[in-house]
């Protein structure tokens, strides 16, 4: 599959996994036998990377690590995906970021997060030539917020386009808001978003958009529904509005297009990284100049091949791989 990426660049987290495999997920109080324990290079915005890298992008990542084994497993994965790591700092006595993973027989998993260095990525950290000629800027939340709205307001200067999914979830500030381009979100939290500023969840998905862009003044939406694909909500004219502004209800700022996309039926063995596959795919295709819809298609397929092999960013595809679906 012929694939346009340009250049991306990811701040944020990189983790070792801890993955244990059962039949089932454990109640509260329960004990089970798992599988044996695998440890593999993770963390949300690494494992973004590694999707937009092995799509063709030419990805730049900022983050940190301890000085441990975890850190180097980590930073030897990235560099085996031809990713660039001169922006991740390497810890002295903090120890690399920790996902504990448990993932069920039905492919559904659960996930326990210890920060170590990724708590210690400050805004300094972050620097202008990480950004500098990038086509897309990626963010999620396993960094302090502090960081992440740097990162979103120095590449917002330079005109890269910032790409937000806040995830694990927490409601961005609104100077967050004020610098994202797109946001990336799930069903559940288009939801938790439209509620938290007031603006109701019903409706269908032309009224849910109108009412988180003239809530949030963010141009662009992308709402991921798993196996049922995913839903493109821009504003025509492709600007964002100023949250509660008189803008924001004006009969010019009301025209969206939504643009609903395909999902792909896949017999799933692992959803753990299909979330960041989705925004490692959207970097990589609006990178290369790709349209936001297009480059979402796309993402549904590279989320579909992810879901079919165990970990993360062992998962991704190269675009060689998509050929077949």
């Amino acid at each position: 599959m012929e694939i346009q990426a340009g250049t991306v660049c990811v701040v944020g987290s990189l983790n070792a996994d801890l993955v244990v495999r059962t039949e089932r997920h454990p109640r509260p109080g329960e004990t089970l036998t798992g599988g044996p324990l695998s440890i593999a290079p993770g963390g949300k915005s690494a494992n973004q990377a590694v999707a937009a890298a092995r799509l063709g992008a030419r990805v730049r990542m900022v983050g940190a690590v301890g000085d441990d084994a975890h850190g180097r497993l980590l930073l030897g994965s990235l560099d085996d995906d031809g990713v660039d790591t001169g922006h991740v700092r390497a810890l002295q006595r903090t120890p690399t970021g920790t996902a504990v993973i448990t993932v069920s027989a039905d492919g559904e998993n659960t996930i326990i997060i210890s920060a170590g260095a990724n708590g210690e990525l400050r805004p300094e950290d972050v620097p202008e030539a990480a950004l500098e000629g990038a086509g897309a800027l990626g963010l999620t939340f396993e960094i302090p917020g502090e960081t992440v709205i740097a990162a979103a307001r120095h590449a917002r200067a330079l005109g890269v386009p910032v790409f937000l999914n806040p995830s694990p979830f927490r409601l961005p500030e609104p100077e967050l808001l004020a610098a994202t381009d797109v946001l990336v979100v799930n069903e559940h939290e288009i939801g938790q978003i439209l509620d938290a500023f007031g603006a109701g969840s019903g409706g269908g998905w032309r009224e849910r958009g109108r009412a988180l862009c003239a809530a949030t003044g963010v141009g662009s939406l992308v709402v991921t529904l798993g196996a049922r694909g995913a839903v493109v909500i821009e504003h025509e004219k492709g600007a964002a509005v100023s949250p509660g502004s008189a803008e924001a209800s004006a009969p010019e700022h009301d025209q969206l297009r939504v643009t609903e996309i395909a999902g792909h039926e896949v017999e799933a063995v692992d959803t753990t990284g299909c979330g960041d596959a989705v925004l490692g795919a959207l970097l990589a295709a609006t990178s290369g100049g790709a349209p936001l819809a297009e480059a979402t298609a796309l993402a549904m397929r590279v989320a579909a091949h992810a879901a079919t092999v165990a970990g993360a960013q062992p998962s991704y595809p190269f675009a060689a791989d998509l050929h077949t679906m």
